[in-house]
């Protein structure tokens, strides 16, 4: 059964964190000037922040535009930014 889809904007100016529903994501991020953009979440301490892995176990992390898919348990997330410019990330839910 299809739920309602979830779409998440965040930028270098707003960088979160934010919270996502849960589900499989698409992650399409863009930039202006790169170094790397990660996508973190948040661990069960509640103040600690690590970079989530893809579907494939590997780090959700851009160093050029591109698209990753992602399983997210519901939580907070945020992007760990350095030395890029300019950053849009959206996460889009994917019907499941």
């Amino acid at each position: 059964m299809a739920t309602a889809a979830e779409s998440i904007l965040l930028t270098s100016a707003s960088p979160g964190p934010a919270t996502f529903k849960g589900g499989r994501y698409l992650v399409g991020c863009i930039g202006s000037n790169y170094g790397t953009v990660a996508l973190q979440g948040l661990l069960p301490d509640g103040s600690t922040y690590a970079t989530v892995p893809d579907v494939g176990g590997n780090a959700v992390s851009f160093s050029a535009n591109g698209w990753k898919t992602v399983d997210l348990a519901p939580g907070q997330y945020k992007l760990s930014i350095s030395s890029a410019t300019g950053v849009s990330v959206r996460a889009s839910s994917l019907p499941g």
